[in-house]
């Protein structure tokens, strides 16, 4: 099978912002394309539109020389699109049969046989019976993959697959999709992690601002030449000195934590034990899904814990609130950016008020000091490199990464003493990640502590001077991440020993 899928002068323009802007492409079977840019460069419009997602307002899609009209996912489909996303699309109550029927016209009987030679000559093992919440991430994106092999696929997408994954799952996945390119498929690959692109793709094509502008082979690059071209300059590297000794003051000290949840999807937490002291990142390690959530929750007073289970700073704090553990100088930046940490339709003053310090002095005998709020917001802005200047602008309008400065920096203004963050590069571009790795790093110079929640394992070991892992609800003790390779703690990710 020769699959030639080429797109022509592809332009997509929305309300003030042009997302594509005359893109040429042209990928063969045979070979594994990467397609890279930062938030916002016009990557997920391009393949939305190769999907049938959306539309194009300009330009032509051929596969193997004829044109292709997708005016819908089906359209794809129909024409040998398979596309699996980053975000799972799958019923977790439903069996994984169940999940694949769902989306199959064959009858039962002649589907299960073609699910069990798919997975026959991909070696991969799933118990179809069993409920998708059951399964690992892994497993999860497998089930994806496999209902995009029903339909024998010319073309395969793959958009940030290893998100969620562990070293060995990512292993595993690379290996499979080297078969399936060896057997004919052309794959494009979205990811933001450069490594995998060198390590996986054979071409690799570059957009920035809506714009492509670069298409080059794999041997001909190097990480360091595709972030600079990402974002359109030199990028600095990045790395934590690490430091012969650390305090010996302890600031936070974790004993005998427990959480038993009443609701069947969260994850129990059992007999956590752990301590930071000052100027230490502590890493905690995890595939999604295992506790992560629920620790950063009972860390930050979201969920309330026994008072003594948490000492920081020679006071129990337990029992208290978000708010009571920030007058204590404790910051939190959780996981999701749009559901926990800001109001999308809210101004940018306005989620900064969210977070009130005593220190702040946001409010007067019960009334707003407005004045002070954005005198506050526009310190945020400009310390924290937030690309605005209009603190009236809505939060919404942000792109993630901005967004994610505004974040921590309205965190971090008030000098507390512990950052607590929960996968806090998540989706963000590579000129984003460097400014928050930057950012991080600094915190610690100023002997300020940072227990960093991460399902990345490279961000783990680039920031952490010490390193647990979680699986189950269960934390490993702690290593010295000098002594850690991504390895073996994809094995300790994975329940292994």
């Amino acid at each position: 099978m020769n699959t030639n899928l080429k797109v022509s002068k592809i332009t997509k323009i929305y309300p003030g912002c042009i997302a594509n802007k005359n893109i040429s492409l042209e990928f063969n079977s045979g070979k594994i394309y990467a397609l890279l840019g930062e938030n916002g460069a016009g990557k997920s419009t391009l393949v939305k539109i190769l999907s049938g997602v959306i539309m194009p307002d300009e330009g032509e899609i051929f596969l193997n020389n004829k044109p292709l009209k997708l005016s819908s996912p089906i359209d794809a489909k129909k024409n040998n699109i398979g596309m699996v996303f980053q975000h799972f699309n799958l019923f977790e109550t439903l069996s994984v049969f169940e999940n694949l029927i769902i989306d199959s016209n064959e009858t039962r009987d002649n589907l299960r046989e073609k699910i069990k030679s798919i997975m026959d000559k991909y070696n991969f093992s799933i118990d179809l019976d069993i409920p998708v919440l059951n399964l690992s991430a892994g497993q999860k994106q497998k089930v994806e993959i496999i209902r995009c092999l029903i339909r024998n696929p010319e073309v395969l997408i793959m958009d940030e697959p290893t998100s969620v994954l562990t070293e060995q799952e990512t292993s595993e996945l690379f290996s499979s999709l080297k078969k399936f390119s060896e057997e004919g498929i052309l794959i494009i690959y979205i990811t933001h992690k450069l490594k995998e692109v060198m390590s996986i793709c054979d071409e690799v094509a570059v957009m920035r601002k809506g714009e492509l502008v670069s298409v080059s082979k794999i041997i001909d690059e190097k990480i360091e030449t595709l972030a600079n071209k990402m974002v359109g300059q030199n990028l600095k590297t990045i790395k934590k000195t690490k430091q012969s000794s650390f305090s010996s003051e302890q600031l936070i000290k974790i004993t005998n934590l427990n959480f038993k949840s009443e609701d069947p999807f969260e994850t129990n937490l059992s007999d956590i034990n752990f301590s930071v002291n000052r100027g230490e990142c502590l890493g905690i390690a995890g595939i999604s899904g295992n506790g992560q959530s629920e620790l950063f929750q009972v860390l930050s007073g979201e969920i309330i814990s026994d008072k003594n289970s948490i000492e920081f700073n020679k006071t129990y704090i337990g029992d208290l609130n978000p708010q009571e553990r920030r007058e204590y100088l404790m910051a939190f930046s959780p996981e999701d950016r749009l559901e926990q940490a800001a109001i999308p339709q809210m101004k940018i003053f306005e989620n900064v008020a969210l977070n009130n310090f005593k220190s702040s002095n946001f409010f007067n005998n019960g009334l707003i000091n407005e004045d002070k709020i954005k005198e506050h917001s526009k310190k945020i802005i400009s310390d924290f490199n937030v690309n605005t200047d209009n603190i009236d602008l809505k939060s919404q309008f942000l792109s993630g990464g901005n967004l994610q400065k505004l974040i921590i920096g309205r965190e971090l203004i008030t000098s507390p003493d512990l950052l607590i963050c929960f996968n806090p590069t998540w989706g963000l571009d590579v000129g984003a990640i460097n400014y928050i790795h930057e950012t991080l790093i600094k915190i610690n110079e100023q002997n300020k502590s940072i227990i960093l929640i991460s399902t990345d394992t490279d961000e783990l070991l680039k920031l952490s001077d010490k390193i647990s892992v979680i699986n189950k609800g269960k934390l490993s003790k702690t290593m010295n991440a000098d002594e850690v390779t991504s390895e073996k703690l994809g094995i300790l990710m994975g329940g292994g020993n």
